[in-house]
């Protein structure tokens, strides 16, 4: 199966397919724009393939849009979470050894 199959089988199964795509790319984040954010995330609260539709988004670096109920800010931050995490992680485990040696 390929990339494209597969976003393909998940994007078939989305709450999203019965709604306006426009809804999920919001101009700003401000005024009616906020208004349609939160639609947009009302549906995905309650799509069964919300994980993986934001698994892609954080996969392909998506800087647009709703996409498993996140916007591009919560997106963002989730990346430099783990981005930090991963940091912190690997400063750990090189003063471990450091105090192994």
């Amino acid at each position: 199966m390929t990339a494209t199959q597969d976003v393909g089988e998940w994007r078939a199964a989305g709450a999203c397919l019965a709604a306006d795509p426009e809804i999920f790319f919001p101009v700003s984040g401000a005024g009616a724009s906020a208004r349609q954010i939160d639609l947009a995330k009302r549906i995905c609260a309650h799509c069964q393939v919300r994980q993986e539709c934001l698994a892609f988004a954080m996969r392909n670096g998506e800087s647009h849009g709703i996409w498993g109920g996140t916007t591009p800010e919560d997106r963002t931050k989730a990346r430099r979470a783990e981005a930090a995490r991963r940091r912190h992680a690997s400063r750990d485990c090189q003063l471990t050894q450091a105090r192994a040696s």
